[in-house]
């Protein structure tokens, strides 16, 4: 069975490219497959994550996660606290914001900028 030809297509970073090719062959994927799996699964996710938590979103990404909650209507604050995430509005680690952000991709730069 052929596949359909192909209209699109997308300029990506060098970087970005040599990274993605690493995970593509790590997977023992095609670059095309990998790229059009990740990207499917960005999709969906974002769309779970409006039906899950449609009153969260993100605001910003520094040395904290900056989530606003429509729900209780206040800013909160996800931070790493002895190499463990952590929510400023519940105080816990275990929480509705805790679980929001473990599933966006930036949760991962807001561990990479705390350990520099």
């Amino acid at each position: 069975m052929n596949k359909p030809k192909r209209k699109p297509t997308v300029a990506i970073e060098e970087a970005i490219y040599s990274k993605a090719k690493a995970k593509a062959e790590e997977k023992g994927m095609t670059l095309l497959d990998y790229v059009n799996e990740t990207l499917l699964l960005n999709v969906e996710k974002d769309d779970f994550l409006k039906r899950y938590a449609p009153y969260i979103e993100k605001i910003n990404v520094g040395h904290t996660l900056v989530l606003r909650d429509h729900k209780i209507n206040k800013v909160v604050e996800i931070f790493l606290k002895n190499n463990t995430l952590y929510c400023s509005h519940d105080e816990s680690g275990d929480c509705m914001h805790i679980h929001f952000a473990l599933a966006i991709p930036e949760i991962a730069r807001l561990k990479i900028k705390s350990t520099k």
